[in-house]
């Protein structure tokens, strides 16, 4: 269980206080009631001012103009933030933009604890309502009781409620609602830190317990690569909000993101499925770089089926260099491929550096399925092999070489969903040199994921220092591009202990 699922955050605590403080509002509704449409790709576009963590965000003096480039954009939904101390939101605005698009859908995204509110936002104009699962975690808020008072009294009213949940705690907490629509967010309310991946993973914990729930991920959505993302892992829409309000051109903004999210869910691609369960488990995921040659592809394989899973389908990863200057530069690449088809539940990566050519080629490999991932080495900024990699639609992560703490200063700015670190040499990898431990131990990064010099010497301390991703290639190599038996299976045997 993680840490402090069971409290509600200070920061809820804080907001529901001052909310309290105010009066019920009220209304005549003279508008339209809408059902959300979910039969197709659900996109929630948000009017949000501010935020606790964000600060102000935008001025938005015209919400309903903001309000008709998202629907313009295809937005099935509008989210409108009705808090008024914390995110300068207002019951007003949800009531401009409803009168103003009657047959618009229009969500009361609020911290809701009292069935009152409930009436108060269908009289203004709400067609949906947000109810935050970690609210009534403390039962001083009612408890799960309140909850389902609040969930009866959105059906009583015809509102369709968006239960949102932050873990698996919260999951299993709602799961006797049997809710038809449940949000994802990403943020940890106790601390504002983000953790996508664990998000990402709460989609299948959701399904477990509540299998014909439309589940939409909610947060930290900056860039249409990550509406491919989400599409991709299978969620069925995404509720969108600073991304698009500071957008100078929302619209279209939007439009790219859910064209994205369209292709991500197109896509039979399931390397992020597996991979974000791997990074979450407790043995990691685990890559074997470097593989030149059938032999050396089907013994690997075979080693990595050794650390098979429960619950995850795919078992690890070999990685295959592009780049023809490389000591490991595979040159028959279809026939190792061909060779693989027999080891389906092995992923396969393409490692290439920042070169048109080189990316051409290996898009070429996933687009015909026989590649799962691009490994992108020496990432420096969104742009790479000739590509935007914040518009890409394709499975890929980055690779940053580091020698120093500073090489990391720009790593947010990065669209890859988990980044690999490399050691920070004249080969650019490959060349067997370790990051440096006391680096390593100073960076605070919730997936540390490591390449350069792993092998038995050091997987003891980097699994310690919480490495989620061991990066393997010279160490268990008898010479450069050929791997060695007995070095294969002493580090299975050793990472056999993590399952």
């Amino acid at each position: 269980m993680e840490l402090g699922v069971t409290q509600v955050p200070a920061i809820l605590q804080e907001i529901l206080a001052k909310k309290k403080t105010h009066k019920i509002c009220h209304a005549t509704r003279n508008v339209p009631l809408n059902m959300p449409n979910l039969e197709q790709i659900f996109v929630i576009a948000e009017i949000k001012r501010a935020s606790p963590s964000a600060g102000k965000i935008s001025e938005i003096l015209e919400p309903s103009v903001l309000a008709e480039s998202y629907l313009q954009a295809g937005a099935l939904a509008i989210s409108v933030l009705c808090e008024q101390d914390y995110f300068h939101g207002d019951l007003e605005d949800l009531r401009v933009v409803k009168n103003a698009f009657k047959s618009a859908c229009v969500l009361r995204k609020d911290f809701i604890t009292e069935v009152e509110q409930i009436k108060e936002a269908y009289d203004f104009g709400a067609d949906m309502v947000l109810l935050i699962a970690a609210v009534f975690l403390d039962e001083n808020n009612g408890g799960f009781a309140r909850l389902l008072e609040l969930y009866n009294a959105c059906k009583i009213w015809n509102l369709t409620p968006l239960i949102e949940v932050h873990n698996v705690f919260e999951v299993e907490f709602i799961a006797p609602l049997n809710a038809s629509l449940i949000g994802v967010n990403s943020r940890n309310l106790h601390t504002f830190g983000i953790d996508k991946i664990r998000a990402y993973n709460l989609l299948d914990s959701i399904k477990c317990v509540n299998p014909n729930a439309k589940v939409i991920f909610e947060s930290s959505l900056n860039c249409s690569f990550d509406g491919f993302v989400v599409g991709n892992l299978g969620f069925d829409g995404i509720l969108c909000g600073s991304y698009l309000v500071r957008s100078k051109n929302p619209k279209e903004t939007l439009k790219k993101l859910k064209s994205a999210m369209q292709k991500g869910k197109e896509s039979t691609n399931a390397f992020y499925k597996n991979v974000f369960k791997l990074l979450d488990s407790a043995l990691g995921f685990v890559k074997i770089c470097g593989i030149t040659n059938t032999e050396d592809a089907k013994m690997c394989a075979k080693a990595l089926y050794e650390l098979r899973q429960e619950n995850i389908e795919k078992v690890g990863a070999l990685g295959f260099i592009l780049e023809p200057k490389s000591p490991r530069f595979v040159q028959d690449l279809n026939g190792i491929l061909n060779v693989l088809k027999d080891y389906p539940n092995v992923l396969k990566v393409a490692v290439i550096k920042d070169d048109v050519k080189q990316m051409q080629k290996a898009l070429e490999f996933y687009q015909s399925g026989k590649i799962d991932a691009l490994q992108l080495h020496g990432v420096k900024s969104q742009y790479f092999g000739g590509m935007d990699l914040k518009e890409a639609e394709f499975a890929y992560y980055a690779v940053v070489n580091v020698g120093l703490k500073k090489d990391l200063e720009d790593l947010d700015e990065l669209s890859s969903p988990f980044v690999l670190l490399d050691s920070k040499s004249a080969l650019g990898g490959g060349s067997g040199e370790c990051i440096d431990i006391g680096v390593l131990e100073s960076l605070e990064m919730q997936y540390l994921c490591v390449a350069g010099g792993v092998g038995i010497q050091n997987i003891v301390t980097l699994k310690q220092m919480g490495a989620k991703m061991l990066d393997i290639n010279s160490s268990i190599e008898k010479r450069a591009g050929n791997k060695d038996k007995d070095k294969l299976q002493a580090l299975i045997s050793n990472l056999k202990d993590y399952l």
